[in-house]
């Protein structure tokens, strides 16, 4: 009777056992499909917010570079400012300018001249190229340093408004994109960004995203969700 009982009673907790495993591997199943549509969404945000905070930071650590050194030299922001010949495509040269003037103010954990530019990393793991030509003095910012290629003469993918952001520095002034794009509308901007040409948005032109920064910028430095962050490139049909 004793062992009758015992495996009644083993039956029992066996099934209840093997339906509680069953509605485990149920819920299980439920949250992976859950984790594998919102995972890609947390990864984005994340990417984002990292994106707009190291841009935020980027841009107020240049434009206090340029503020300081506007009042060690009397410049006169506004005033046409022509850089010496020998930095126009030329790293070298660039790179000694940019000691003597800017990076004097600017903490960085290494910088190199190319042939045509130069690089500077920083400690939170961002950094830029740079080149100068035309009285500018064009910032490639990488949200990450291993995303800079030290080829400056290289513009491919240098600023595609996800790893690489396009600023200038030109007559005094540091610009969150161009001189000419600071007066665009929100909607001229993310059209803009979307196409990647800043001259002409109805012609694509991968990998030159010029407005995405500004964009950024007059956004309050939010990447927000009309925000072109995981579309490929647009081609005006």
């Amino acid at each position: 009777m004793k062992n009758i009982f015992c495996r009644l009673l083993k039956k029992k907790y066996s099934r209840k056992i093997a339906f509680t495993l069953a509605e485990v591997l149920v819920t299980l199943g439920i949250i992976g499909v859950v984790a594998a549509i919102t995972m890609p969404t947390l990864i984005d945000n994340h990417q984002k917010k990292v994106a707009a905070t190291r841009l935020e930071k980027f841009y107020s650590m240049m434009s206090q570079a340029v503020y300081q050194w506007v009042g060690d030299t009397g410049f006169i922001p506004g005033t046409t400012y022509n850089f010496p010949e020998n930095t126009k495509y030329n790293g070298k040269g660039l790179e000694q300018w940019y000691n003597a003037n800017l990076g004097k103010y600017i903490k960085s954990t290494s910088q190199v001249s190319t042939d045509s530019g130069m690089f500077v990393a920083f400690a939170d793991g961002s950094g830029f190229n740079a080149y100068q030509t035309g009285g500018n003095m064009y910032f490639f910012f990488c949200i990450e340093a291993k995303y800079c290629n030290t080829q400056a003469s290289s513009a491919e993918g240098y600023f595609d408004g996800k790893r690489t952001f396009l600023f200038d520095f030109a007559n005094g002034d540091f610009y969150a994109s161009l001189p000419g794009q600071q007066n665009m509308s929100r909607e001229e901007l993310l059209r803009a960004c979307k196409y990647g040409n800043s001259d002409n948005s109805e012609v694509s032109s991968k990998g030159r995203r010029h407005t995405c920064t500004r964009l950024i910028q007059i956004d309050g430095w939010q990447i927000k969700d009309d925000y072109p962050w995981s579309q490929i490139m647009l081609e005006k049909k």
